[in-house]
């Protein structure tokens, strides 16, 4: 598995960090399902479609693109504690 020490526990999780099952997010709002993760790369469903193979992509593209984890920018931290906000 890949991960990154860009940031610390203080801060939210970096494209270069997801895991797979996670859920991804375009500048659109449409959502994929991260499938595999390997050493710089990613393998998502298609937009929409959890259960359809979609394409591998580098992390360095994906942020390019403005992909974010879906919840991650609902992450607040305080006393060093992850905290996710609710609406």
């Amino acid at each position: 598995m890949h991960t990154t020490n860009k940031g610390d526990k203080n801060t939210p999780r970096a494209i270069e960090d997801v895991k797979a099952g996670d859920i991804i997010v375009d500048t659109d709002g449409e959502e994929a399902k991260v499938l595999e993760v390997l050493t710089n790369t990613f393998l998502r469903s298609c937009w929409c479609d959890f259960e359809e193979v979609g394409s591998w992509y580098a992390f360095a593209e994906a942020e390019k693109a403005g992909w974010k984890i879906k919840g991650e920018d609902t992450i607040i931290f305080v006393n060093g504690e992850r905290y996710k906000l609710i609406k």
